[in-house]
């Protein structure tokens, strides 16, 4: 098999890598390794971040912590204010969202900016793809890209993992190597290869070695093993924000491959760690930010002791919503949670006690513990003021018999680790010097490294598909004159 430009990846990266390649002539095939294409892009909440302003730039800048360059989060900037004319040259209307990803659970987190306090923040709007009601906003953009590639023709190769990437003598990226039905096939890239097959969230020792909370479970999509961040080491390729991730909080059931991500409504929980007492100002935690929390370890009892931990809520809570989104995670379409989580309560995924000692005794948990612990938190309830965490007054409100509880960890949306790019898209080698005809975009080598804001991974999906696509296809295609060799 050969094409002028190899994508490596079928998600939203891929996607619009592709989409872009083909736009410039450039002949474009697509390499899977799932059955089925979409990654992460089609599982999660779907919301497409668009700066208002180049002084966006600053905001974000803050957020890297001097982990990205500046030209590199400038670049984005630039390019994510063309993303309503781009979508809409590809036949797709954005509107702003309606709260429908997070219809029940935080929906302050759902419009607006992750880290409203730092400067710029207010430069952004948040949209979704316009589509059928009812659809999950990441379904209806996932629908809209892979139906812009289908009609474009573009070849698609599902069940194709990549393994290798092949080089020249002059270290230029000509091929990459995949499994097809079992078999090692070589494919040609006369003018490129773009790497777009996500991060290692699935991928256990990556996770345990670079991350600091341990364990961390995954809510996305299962692939994302981590296969790009080893075709590149081995050609030399750098690394960078491998410690970087989107983690949110969720619930592991026994007999599943990965996590359901927990929401709760924002009054009528708490959460107690491993002594039963609480541990953080409930509502007031960035929900993409849980990894820092769980990350925070105990020298004297040697554990992270946040991790596990449990949320407790009482039957009002417990009625009130399914405790995870419909409308995202890798489950979606597989397992549906009941509208009251009574079905959960039923399999022991939700623990219920008639009181608050045989809810300790349940979890394992000092019964005194967690028995002052709730007294306390419904005084504060009853003061409207959260003297430990100053949680805000709205969200304050006491629990009453029976409990109910739920076990949580950490758990993976996305990492953001991979090859180190440029602003060009171009993966950058050990010595800092792009590596001739290789790119990538997506979360693998995303340029989020530090806090993350929500919405720009996809976002970054679409500015770095449509820089690498261009580039790549605007190479001249290599000569013969070299031999080639596995990478």
């Amino acid at each position: 098999m050969e094409a002028d430009v190899v994508v490596v990846g079928y998600g939203g990266a891929g996607a619009v890598s592709a989409i872009t390649a083909h736009d410039n002539d450039a002949d474009t095939v697509i390499l899977e390794k799932m059955a089925d294409g979409g990654g992460n892009t089609r599982v999660c909440g779907g919301m497409i971040l668009i700066p208002r302003s180049k002084g966006f730039a600053d905001y974000l800048n803050t957020l890297s912590y001097k982990t990205t360059d500046h030209e590199i989060i400038d670049t984005f900037v630039e390019e994510a204010m063309k993303h309503t004319e781009w979508f809409k040259e590809m036949g797709a209307t954005l509107e702003s969202p309606a709260g429908i990803d997070f219809e029940y659970t935080f929906p302050k987190f759902s419009r607006r900016a992750s880290f409203p306090h730092v400067k710029g923040s207010d430069e952004m709007d948040k949209v979704n793809v316009v589509g059928e009601v009812g659809t999950a906003p990441s379904l209806r953009l996932w629908q809209f890209l892979s139906s812009n590639v289908e009609k474009r023709g573009i070849r698609v190769e599902t069940g194709t993992p990549a393994k290798e990437l092949l080089t020249n003598d002059n270290g230029e990226v000509i091929g990459v190597i995949a499994i097809k039905d079992g078999k090692d096939v070589s494919i040609k890239a006369k003018k490129g290869v773009i790497l777009t097959c996500g991060g290692y969230e699935n991928n256990p020792q990556l996770k345990w070695d670079y991350l600091a909370a341990k364990p961390v479970r995954f809510a996305g999509n299962p692939g994302n093993t981590g296969d790009g961040i080893r075709m590149v080491q081995k050609i030399g390729g750098d690394l960078w924000h491998m410690t970087s991730l989107s983690c949110a909080i969720g619930f592991q059931p026994p007999e599943y491959e990965a996590a359901f991500v927990v929401m709760f409504p924002n009054e009528g929980f708490i959460y107690v760690d491993k002594q039963g007492k609480r541990f953080v100002g409930e509502s007031r935690i960035e929900i993409h930010e849980f990894g820092r929390k769980f990350s925070e370890f105990d020298t004297d009892r040697v554990e992270f002791p946040y991790n596990p931990c449990y949320a407790i809520f009482d039957d009002e809570t417990r009625r009130r919503a399914p405790l995870t989104s419909s409308l995202s995670g890798c489950y979606r379409g597989k397992y549906k949670w009941s509208p009251d989580n009574s079905a959960e309560v039923d399999k022991g995924w939700i623990i219920k006690g008639k009181n608050i000692v045989g809810l300790a005794k349940q979890i394992s948990v000092d019964a005194a513990v967690l028995e002052n612990t709730i007294k306390q938190y419904n005084e504060y309830c009853d003061c409207g003021k959260d003297e430990e965490f100053g949680r805000p007054l709205e969200d304050l409100r006491a629990l009453e018999p029976p409990y109910y509880a739920i076990k949580l960890e950490p758990t993976l949306l996305n990492t953001q680790g991979g090859p180190r790019r440029d602003k060009e898209a171009k993966v950058i080698d050990t010595e800092g010097n792009p590596i001739p005809r290789l790119y990538s975009a997506g979360e693998l080598g995303s340029i989020w490294g530090y806090l993350y804001q929500g919405a720009n991974n996809i976002s970054e999906c679409v500015v770095f598909g449509r820089i690498a696509g261009k580039n790549a296809a605007n190479n001249k295609p290599w000569s013969n004159n070299t031999g080639a060799y596995n990478g």
